[in-house]
Parts: C-alpha cells; sequence; structure tokens
C-alpha cells in the first residue's frame, strides 16, 4: 500500500458514525422534517492539535422516522442544532472519540408555546400597527435588563400573536408606533432613568417639553405598568397558548416630583443648589429642572418609573432614590455634604504579598442602589503599606477593590497578577460594621479607618452529576445572595464531573439544571421556586470539598 493509501486508511480509522433520533419530547414519536445541523467546535487533527471553530460541518433533514446520521466524522466537540416549524430546543454538545462505535443520540424537541392578545386605547377600540415584544431577561453585573426575541405589529383589531417561543419566562411590552425608540436606556453621570420614559427619546416629537403636562406614549408592559425593572414576567411552560395578554395603550401622564435640596450639615435650604437630568445617547438634552436659589426648591416633570437622582449645591453633593408611580411625589428631601476623606488600609492574611502587587490594587466606591456612575469614578491606589485615602461625600456604598473583588464586569477591570492568583477579600470592617456583606453608612468623616483583609487560602469545590453527560450548566450561588460578585458557574465534562477553584470560604448552594435560560439564577422570582433543589456547602479555607448532584431537573 502506498504512503498516501495508508494515510487514508489511518484517516478513515479516526472518524465515527455519528447518528441518532430526534422525537417529541417526552414520547418517543419520531420528528420528520427536522433540520440537523452539525457544527464543529475546536476539531482536532490527526496529531491531536486543535484546529479552532468552523462553519456548518453537514445538515441533513430527517425523515418520517425522524432519524438521522452523520458518517465520517472527525474526533473533536460540535454542536448539535436541530430546528423544526413548532418545536425548539438549545444546541446539544456532542464529543466525537476517534473511532468510536456508533451509538444513537435521542434529541428531544420541546413544543414551542404562543402569547396572544389584544391592544386598545383608552376607549377600548382596537388599535393596529401597535408593536408588541416579547423579551427574555439577562443579568449584567447582576441588574436586569430586557431584551427583545421576538416582535409582532398588531392587526386591524388589534390583534397579536407571538409564536414558536421557547417555554421560559417572558416580558412583554406593547410599543404604540408614536413611543418608538423608548425601550432604550438612558444613563447619564447625575441620573438613572431605569425605567421610566425619557421624553426626549420620543421619535415623533424629538424636542423634549418638561413644562407640558400632556401625556406621551410609551411602552406598556403586561401588567399595565411602564416601568421596565417592575414589569412582572410570564412565566410560559412547553406547548402552551397563553392568551388574554392585553394592553391598554393610551398617552402617559407624567408626574411632579417636588422637594427641597437642603445644607445636610445645617438642615437648612442649600443655596445654588441644582438637579442635572441626563444626556441621551442618540437624542436632545432635556431640560435641567430650576432649583430656587435661596428656598432650594425644585419641581421636576418625570414618567412613572425609578430614579436615582444627584443634586449639588455651596454645600456639597447628595443623591436620592425614588419610585415614581401614578401619583405626584411632594416634600422630597435631597441633603448636600460637604466632601471628606475615607482613610482605610490594607491587610494581608497569609502569604506576604509585594508592595508593587498591593500598590496595583484600585479600591472604589460603589453606590448602593448603584447610579449611573461614569467610568471617571474616584478611585484610589494603595501606598505600599497598604494604606489609601478615598474623597468621598454622604451616601450609601458598597466597595469594589479591583482585580480581586469586582462587583460589576467592567472594561477596565485587570487581569489577575501572579500574586493574586489564590487571594480573596475576607473581610472589610469599619469598626464594628461588617462592610463586606453589608453596606458602608457614611454621614460625615469617620473617625476610624476602614479595614481591608486580603486572605491568600481560598477554598475549591469538586463535585460530580450523577449523570454521565457534557456541558451541563453548573452554578455556585452564595448564602449571601447580594454578594453576586461571588457567583460562579461551569459545566461539567463527559462524566459529568465539575471543579469551581479559588472559592472565598462561606456559605454556598450548588444548583444544576438540565436546562436554564443564562443568568436566570439572578432573578429572586426564579430562585424562590428553585431554591429547594441546591444542595448545601460549605466551603473552608485551604480545604476541597465535594459535592454529588443526583439528577439535575
Amino acid at each position: 500500500m502506498s504512503m498516501w493509501g495508508t494515510a487514508l486508511l489511518a484517516l478513515v480509522m479516526q472518524t465515527a458514525l455519528l447518528q441518532g433520533i430526534v422525537v417529541r419530547k417526552g414520547t418517543t414519536e419520531g420528528l420528520s422534517k427536522a433540520t440537523v445541523e452539525l457544527r464543529s467546535m475546536g476539531l482536532m487533527d490527526l496529531t491531536g492539535r486543535d484546529q479552532g471553530s468552523a462553519a456548518i460541518v453537514d445538515s441533513i433533514t430527517t425523515e418520517d422516522d425522524g432519524r438521522f446520521s452523520f458518517g465520517n466524522v472527525a474526533p473533536g466537540r460540535y454542536r448539535l442544532t436541530v430546528t423544526r416549524r413548532g418545536y425548539t430546543r438549545p444546541p446539544l454538545a456532542v464529543t466525537v472519540a476517534a473511532g468510536q462505535p456508533a451509538e444513537d443520540i435521542q434529541v428531544n424537541m420541546t413544543p414551542a408555546a404562543s402569547i396572544s392578545g389584544r391592544a386598545v386605547d383608552a376607549d377600548g377600540r382596537p388599535l393596529g400597527n401597535v408593536e408588541v415584544k416579547a423579551m427574555k431577561a439577562s443579568y449584567p453585573g447582576g441588574t436586569r435588563t430586557l431584551t427583545p426575541v421576538q416582535s409582532v405589529l398588531t392587526n386591524d383589531l388589534g390583534e397579536y400573536r407571538l409564536f414558536w417561543l421557547a417555554p421560559g419566562r417572558y416580558y412583554v411590552a406593547a410599543v404604540h408606533p408614536k413611543a418608538q425608540g423608548s425601550l432604550r436606556r438612558v444613563f447619564s453621570g447625575n441620573l438613572r432613568m431605569s425605567g421610566g420614559v425619557d421624553p426626549a427619546l420620543n421619535d415623533a416629537d424629538p424636542r423634549p417639553d418638561l413644562d407640558s403636562e400632556s401625556g406621551r406614549y410609551a411602552p406598556i408592559f403586561s401588567g399595565g405598568t411602564t416601568d421596565e425593572q417592575t414589569a412582572s414576567g410570564i412565566d410560559l411552560p412547553e406547548g402552551a397558548e397563553f392568551g388574554g395578554v392585553n394592553f391598554v395603550v393610551a398617552p402617559v401622564r407624567p408626574r411632579h416630583v417636588r422637594g427641597v435640596v437642603i445644607d445636610g450639615v445645617t438642615g437648612k435650604s442649600a443655596e445654588y443648589g441644582s438637579i442635572t437630568l441626563p444626556r441621551t445617547l442618540d437624542g436632545p438634552r432635556m431640560k435641567d429642572p430650576e432649583v430656587d436659589r435661596e428656598t432650594g426648591r425644585f419641581d421636576m416633570l418625570l414618567y412613572p418609573g425609578s430614579y436615582a437622582v444627584n443634586a449639588s449645591s455651596a454645600s456639597g453633593e447628595g443623591y436620592a432614590t425614588f419610585t415614581l408611580g401614578d401619583a405626584d411625589i411632594e416634600n422630597l428631601t435631597i441633603p448636600t455634604t460637604p466632601g471628606f476623606n475615607l482613610r482605610g488600609r490594607i491587610v494581608v492574611d497569609g502569604e506576604p504579598i509585594s508592595a508593587a502587587a498591593i500598590e496595583s490594587l484600585r479600591i472604589t466606591l460603589r453606590r448602593d442602589p448603584p447610579l449611573a456612575e461614569s467610568l471617571t469614578s474616584v478611585y484610589d491606589a494603595p501606598l505600599p503599606d497598604g494604606s489609601f485615602t478615598i474623597y468621598t461625600s454622604a451616601g450609601d456604598f458598597r466597595i469594589n477593590i479591583a482585580p480581586v473583588l469586582n462587583l460589576t464586569p467592567s472594561g477596565f477591570t485587570q487581569p489577575l497578577w501572579t500574586a493574586f492568583q489564590n487571594t480573596y477579600v475576607k473581610s472589610i470592617r469599619l469598626g464594628d460594621a461588617d462592610i463586606l456583606n453589608g453596606i458602608l453608612k457614611l454621614d460625615r468623616e469617620p473617625s476610624t479607618t476602614l479595614e481591608v483583609v486580603i486572605a491568600t487560602n481560598p477554598g475549591a469545590l469538586d463535585g460530580q452529576v450523577m449523570r454521565p453527560v457534557a456541558d451541563l450548566p453548573v452554578i455556585l450561588l452564595p448564602d449571601i445572595r447580594r454578594r453576586s460578585e461571588l457567583y460562579r458557574t461551569t459545566t461539567t465534562d463527559g462524566s459529568g464531573r465539575f471543579h469551581f477553584d479559588r472559592v472565598p470560604p462561606g456559605d454556598y448552594k450548588v444548583f444544576s439544571w438540565e436546562e436554564v435560560e443564562d443568568g436566570a439564577w439572578f432573578d429572586p422570582d426564579f430562585m424562590r421556586a428553585n431554591e429547594s433543589r441546591g444542595i448545601p456547602v460549605r466551603i473552608r479555607e485551604g480545604r476541597t470539598e465535594n459535592v454529588r448532584i443526583e439528577q439535575p431537573r
């Protein structure tokens, strides 16, 4: 046999047959006309080297019996994507070993669901051409963000139907044509309109007029609210025809928020007070409310939603958070106070950390609840002896210590130096107050020093899902759920095993689901319904704990 013939034979012996059947979930009924695509994920060549990702390797359509077969599949990891009208399922991870015998893969397809209803005006008349959006929640940095996955327009009878939806939790909103663009989120350094409607984003009339009390169209979420952050979800079972999700789409009237900016030290009206409303990314500037120079009083016209407002005056800075509903807010008081220094020090518990590494840390105060702070937030870097000073003002805060303790993802997050590979923040205390697991409350310059203890002896967790399937999601959650920076996720290997390293000591629960929406564990409602499925585990310093999950759900 020639050299080329020998190489070809070796190549054929390395390949495998990949076959299976597509069935309706919960049955053995084969599904015809399902499109099965095999996509590569890190294919290996004959020497075992990774060739990287590629496009579709092969694609076939199932016959009446629902079966499929791919021949001569090279060793590697693949995504098996199956689509069929009226059904849904996420891609399936498959590992192919060299020369492995043919093994049937059963792909369970979940019957898709639908949401339907009507949109009417304030007088009950049907509204056509209203966009209805089905949205899924994601939780970047632990904060809920809604992203549209499907949208339709109502017909002349005001009817709509969102279909072929995968089971799960959805948030539905109806958007009048004159309110297009209002679902965009607004950020600024002084005010975050996390749920309310920004008049500056009304495409039909881009010139904001906050002196007018006439209403404007706003996205209406199921349940009748205009506040994205308080919108309730719809739990959609598989195959469900969820009807009766109706909307009354009418102009939303702005409400008054009246109050006063005061000197937080004297309790008297603040001089030269001001409140700044946000600048939009793609629209004109909203008109800032006027604050009386002598009395400090103000009157803002805002749309219902959740707000966090910064104010400034001759006496310093301050802020207030509030939720605006269908009634005016009276007597909102925003105290402003002079800035002051917060002094602290970093102490290392365990193996020494070099002075250069300590100096590389960046310590930042984050408002709690968070404001839309700019990327140039005031921070400090410790001196070689671990001492630091941050200039701040009164308020409630959490402490970010990059890169060891990152409260939210950031484009400026530093990679972990070798010196920090096995470190974690063990405690943050101001006197008797536990700041790490609580909040830092400041109303004046503290008389004591903030102490940050960085330890060098974390724990670890090994585990196994007693089902030998790769890529099952496993989530590790701390018992103190507000500490979202401790949330960890991983997936199982082919034997169902998983590992978490560098875990700060404490009490946790381990969860695994056969199918779960990414980030669903940030949703308090979802976790309340699933809390009993968690397996408690205590992580201790310098030890590797073990846990076994009998069956993901």
